[in-house]
């Protein structure tokens, strides 16, 4: 049954694993929540249809949870965000949704203890979209060799590359010490 739910969709109708991976992780549905064209009750409510779940509100607030609970704190970063913030000013950018940044400032306010935040949503554009690090770097007021960027995704480096922002694949705190 297992390899059957991985491949197809499951005997009642609902979506297989990687039908949920294509849609919810993958796909448009998750990138239209992200740049802001819909607002978390209608994504929560196309993500509540599309897994055939029932309309009541236990489920809108089971789903709203296991939508929002991904977060983990990674190893060294309350620590080295406090190191960063030393070296100059601390922006975050982030490809995020409105439900994901209340549930990070809820449960990690440390996280977002920057001197700005700035979500893809609220953009209406994706780190990736054309022209986002242009606009940051007419935002940040310096030189974009003068701004450094980490990201854990190759596509978000190279947009970033195209503005002449300087930048670090991030793997570990560790390694992102030796590029600072």
């Amino acid at each position: 049954m297992a390899r059957a739910a991985e491949r197809g969709s499951l005997r009642d109708g609902a979506p297989s694993r990687n039908d949920i991976r294509e849609h919810c992780i993958h796909g448009e549905f998750k990138s239209r929540f992200e740049r802001g064209r819909c607002t978390p009750a209608e994504f929560i409510e196309e993500l509540r249809d599309f897994l055939k779940w029932p309309k009541t509100q236990a489920s809108t607030a089971r789903l709203t949870d296991i939508w929002c609970d991904i977060f983990d704190e990674f190893p060294g970063a309350r620590d080295a965000l406090e190191q960063l913030k030393l070296l100059g000013p601390v922006w975050i950018l982030s490809d995020t949704d409105p439900l994901h940044i209340q549930w990070v400032s809820r449960n990690f306010p440390w996280a977002l203890n920057v001197d700005r935040v700035l979500t893809s949503y609220a953009r209406g554009k994706l780190k990736s979209d054309l022209g986002v690090f242009e606009e940051i770097v007419q935002e940040a007021a310096l030189p974009a060799e003068n701004i450094l960027f980490f990201d854990d995704l190759q596509k978000n480096i190279d947009a970033a590359h195209k503005a002449s922002i300087s930048t670090h694949l991030f793997s570990t705190w560790e390694n992102a010490w030796l590029e600072i």
